[in-house]
């Protein structure tokens, strides 16, 4: 990753909630041939059934991010490694 925000939010999480085992959600995802995690966020939706209606459950994704939500730095670069 191109910044350090994540792991700071996280050191923050814990020094707020005091709980040295807090997290933030993330998602795996490979970055140019890496491994990275990266801070995502759920969402939450009701799929269509045939007749048109909702349904009465909620799906969610996860859906993640091409730029630090922290400080706006492109995350995953556009090159990629051979």
């Amino acid at each position: 990753m191109a910044c350090d925000c994540f792991e700071q939010a996280k050191v923050k999480v814990r020094e707020a909630t005091g709980d040295p085992l807090a997290k933030i959600r993330g998602v795996f995802t490979s970055v140019n041939g890496k491994i990275c995690l990266l801070p995502s966020i759920e969402v939450l939706y009701r799929k269509k059934k045939k007749d048109g209606s909702y349904a009465k459950r909620d799906s969610s994704i996860e859906l993640t991010y091409s730029y630090c939500p922290f400080c706006g730095k492109k995350l995953i670069d556009d090159e990629k490694t051979k």
